[in-house]
Order: structure tokens, then C-alpha cells, then sequence
């Protein structure tokens, strides 16, 4: 791995998981990502669904982000578009300014992009051995 792209996961793993005292992503969602990590699509997504459900609207707002990133990741493009609309909604209701596509496409790429990275570190095939994942 390049060293600056190792200096950027391992900050946006600081922010994801305990940059700031104010948990910015929530309980759900932080083990959700651990889960995505660990190739368990079913539990993060389960954990993504409590936290739509339970938590605050931000928590509720990251968890629909990372579910059509865990989605995504494990091959299902159509499943995690569906989720846009909803996406687009709860982030201009919490950060009342538009979301671009390309603000929510590097938005779900982060969440991607750490667990990946998560895997390699652990020995993991970046992709969970999975042929339908997407790059």
C-alpha cells in the first residue's frame, strides 16, 4: 500500500471510529463497518437497519450510506440504487444542502474503501472472495 493512501485510512478510520466524542456515525453503524470488514454482509446490514431505525437521524442518515455501500459491495448495484431517493432525503433534511451524485457516491466509497482496506490488513481477499463485488 502507498503511504499516503495508508495516512488516509488510517484518519478516515480515526473519524469513523473515535476521531471525536460525539460518536459521529453511531453504535450500529460503527459495528456495522466492522462487520463489512470481516465480509459479514448479513450482520452489517442487519446492524444498518437497527440503526435506521433506533437511532438519530444522523446515525439513521450514515446507516442508509453504509447500507448501499454493504450492498454494493457484495455485488447488488440495483439494491443500493433503490436506496438513493431515501439517501438524498435524509441528507438534505440533517445537512439542509443538496447531495450531488458525486457527493454520495464518495460518501459510499469511504465506507468501501475502509472495510477493504480493513480486509487486506487482516490477510482478507479485498472483494470477500466475492466475483460480483464491485471494484
Amino acid at each position: 500500500m502507498q503511504p499516503n493512501r495508508t495516512l488516509f485510512v488510517i484518519i478516515t478510520a480515526i473519524l469513523l471510529f473515535g476521531g471525536c466524542s460525539r460518536d459521529p456515525i453511531g453504535a450500529d453503524n460503527r459495528m456495522a463497518q466492522r462487520a463489512l470488514g470481516q465480509c459479514r454482509h448479513e450482520q452489517a446490514l442487519q446492524l444498518t437497519d437497527n440503526a435506521i431505525e433506533r437511532g438519530s437521524e444522523r446515525n439513521a442518515q450514515q446507516a442508509l450510506m453504509l447500507k448501499a455501500a454493504i450492498l454494493r459491495d457484495r455485488g447488488d448495484q440495483a439494491a443500493a440504487e433503490a436506496l438513493y431517493p431515501q439517501i438524498t432525503e435524509t441528507w438534505e433534511a440533517i445537512k439542509r444542502r443538496t447531495l450531488s451524485p458525486e457527493q454520495r457516491e464518495r460518501e459510499i466509497r469511504m465506507f468501501i474503501d475502509v472495510a477493504r482496506n480493513e480486509r487486506i490488513a487482516q490477510g482478507i481477499a479485498a472483494n470477500c472472495g466475492n466475483a460480483t463485488s464491485l471494484p
